[in-house]
């Protein structure tokens, strides 16, 4: 069996006998093994002229994307990692605005927020199960190659580059030893000889008001800045109950708003890139956070609620109740200060 010149496979030759006009079962077997291995050839063959002669709709070639999966420059198609890449264009496309909306768009990955501001990655199922602080998940977080803490709730994405998503054991190659996975936040940095910049305007109800921006410029030659900028502001959603209430002297408590979970965020970057020469480059970045406002440090649970101050829910049950209260740190120190009674399993009291 050989292959000619227009790739498709034929048999070289048979055993024929042309008088009689019978084939032997020999050639018969021979040329059945061949029909058989073209026919295992040929799908291969047609995806390979498929895959060559396919292109973009506008023409050009696929979008190549360059990652930093083994800490060095490599296109994603290189990569011997299962790996999800999402560039700046694709977070805005698809309205990755958090990290928990990165669920919805990458496989074999979810984020649980938990209570007091903490939250967890899990990929494949390996994550943090644990309750005590101290313990360190399965999957590490990364923003631009440095690890940082799982607390990412208030985290809301601008002027990103790109975000990695490893998953599989990546041992220590990034600094410690991760099980599950890692994820990789990389922001935008200054590029050299490069004028450009965005401003994003957003607003709503309950007081939404949204907005980003970045401005690049050059510095010189072979030096850059950037800086990138967001802004949110917004009513909570969740009615509060103690709006209103008033003091054993008739007065109104003071420093108490008609709602809660609203938001008042302020975050910034700033870089600088310096090209030494054509083989290296170094940058420089400050990033700000600043949040002052009354967000929810609770999440929805899923819970029965346990009669009994114990556990706050009972195991291997599934409801949308609330926990006992007296199980939990708030209902704790309320009933030690006198807030609420000892014990209080759930509901409203008039302070004081």
């Amino acid at each position: 069996m050989r292959t000619g010149e227009g790739g498709l496979a034929r048999v070289a030759s048979t055993d024929t006998d042309m008088a009689s006009g019978e084939i032997s079962m020999d050639a018969f077997k021979a040329r059945g093994r061949a029909m058989s291995g073209w026919a295992a050839v040929a799908p291969l063959l047609a995806l390979g002229a498929v895959a060559q002669g396919q292109e973009a709709p506008d023409g050009g070639a696929i979008e190549e994307v360059v990652v930093t999966a083994q800490r060095v420059e490599e296109r994603v198609q290189d990569v011997p990692i299962a790996v999800t890449a999402l560039t700046g264009s694709m977070l805005e496309d698809k309205q990755i605005v958090t990290p928990s909306d990165l669920q919805l768009n990458t496989p074999n990955v979810s984020f649980t927020a938990t209570n007091f501001g903490g939250s967890s990655f899990s990929v494949r199922g390996i994550g943090n199960l644990v309750i005590g602080r101290t313990g360190e998940s399965g999957v590490s977080t990364h923003l631009n190659e440095i690890a940082v803490p799982s607390n990412l709730n208030a985290t809301e994405f601008f002027d990103m580059e790109r975000i990695e998503v490893l998953r599989g054991p990546q041992g220590t190659l990034f600094g410690r030893n991760a099980t599950g996975g890692t994820i990789n936040f990389v922001t935008r940095k200054a590029e050299i000889g490069a004028v450009d910049g965005f401003l994003d305007l957003e607003a709503g109800s309950y007081g939404h008001q949204r907005w980003k921006g970045a401005v690049n410029m050059p510095l010189g030659e072979g030096l850059a800045a950037r800086l990138a900028a967001f802004k949110l502001t917004r009513d909570g959603y969740i009615k509060n109950v103690a709006y209103g209430q008033v003091d054993g002297a008739g007065r109104s408590l003071s420093g108490i708003d008609n709602d809660v979970d609203g938001r008042d965020i302020l975050a910034a970057r700033g870089s600088i890139t310096w090209e030494i020469n054509a083989r290296a480059r170094a940058w420089a970045l400050y990033s700000l956070f600043r949040e002052d406002d009354d967000r929810a440090r609770i999440t929805n649970q899923v819970c029965v609620r346990n009669p009994l101050p114990t556990t706050g829910c009972l195991p291997d049950e599934f409801g949308f109740e609330m926990p006992h209260l007296g199980s939990t740190t708030p209902g704790i120190f309320a009933g030690i200060a006198g807030a609420l009674p000892i014990g209080a399993a759930l509901g409203t009291y008039d302070f004081p």
